[in-house]
């Protein structure tokens, strides 16, 4: 095993733990992945563990065609279907987290739910979300993923209507942050919803400007390793197996 493989296995198999601390997962259901640095072939979780029970000996390798060449069990079915489609017509999307956390999936069964401009951690979002509208069941078939990859685009960040959320980015710890800051701004803004009172919306240039502002933070300020980095201590401190 290469030294990049082994460092994303430990990174990855550490996010399906911090999701579990942070009430993202959804039992054995749900799943992420990560391509190898031979752009053919990902790192998936194998049907059947628990977010808590994935270690990085654990995680399976499958390529494009979702067929497994290396390690114990099978992805999920929806696993296949969604990750191994995205990976291969969406190259830039190295890592796909996809979830059921409650707040954001909350938004998506709202009629026309969307990300309010009204929220300060909302605007680090701004032009990197998108929305699938188009729920038609369980994803069991290629299309399902395909049509995911077109939608998302050059997008960050998904809502899948009736359905969940899903980040894409190039590193796990930029992945995980946007998954992270999706649930908070999610239910931050089903909290003020709730108050049966009106949004108080945020100014076009404040908007815009907001989002300069977080994505220097994130990027030239390292907030989004810094971020990961905190979490990975947090599972280290209460003696997390995440790097067997």
């Amino acid at each position: 095993m290469s030294p990049s493989e082994h460092k994303l296995r430990i990174d990855l198999a550490a996010a399906f733990h911090m999701a579990v601390a942070n009430q993202l997962h959804e039992g054995i259901a749900n799943h992420f992945s990560a391509i190898l640095d031979d752009g053919k072939h990902y790192l998936v979780n194998p049907f059947g563990l628990h977010f808590s029970e994935i270690t990085a000996s654990k995680l399976i390798v499958c390529n494009l065609k979702g067929e497994v060449v290396k390690g114990y069990g099978k992805p999920a079915p929806s696993a296949h279907h969604i990750h191994a489609p995205i990976h291969r017509l969406v190259p830039r999307a190295k890592v796909l987290m996809h979830t059921h956390q409650p707040y954001a999936t909350a938004l998506t069964m709202i009629e026309n739910g969307r990300l309010d401009w009204s929220l300060q951690t909302t605007c680090r979002f701004y032009n990197r979300v998108v929305y699938d509208n188009d729920y038609d069941g369980v994803a069991l078939t290629e299309s399902v993923g395909e049509r995911m990859a077109n939608i998302l685009g050059e997008a960050d960040l998904m809502f899948l209507g009736n359905h969940g959320v899903m980040t894409a980015a190039p590193t796990v710890a930029q992945a995980f942050d946007d998954l992270y800051f999706a649930e908070r701004a999610a239910q931050t803004q089903l909290l003020a919803m709730s108050s049966g009172r009106p949004l108080q919306q945020l100014d076009q240039k404040v908007i815009e400007l907001v989002a300069s502002q977080t994505r220097y933070e994130r990027f030239e300020l390292g907030y989004i390793d810094q971020h990961f980095n905190a979490q990975k201590r947090l599972l280290d401190a209460d003696g997390c197996c995440y790097q067997q």
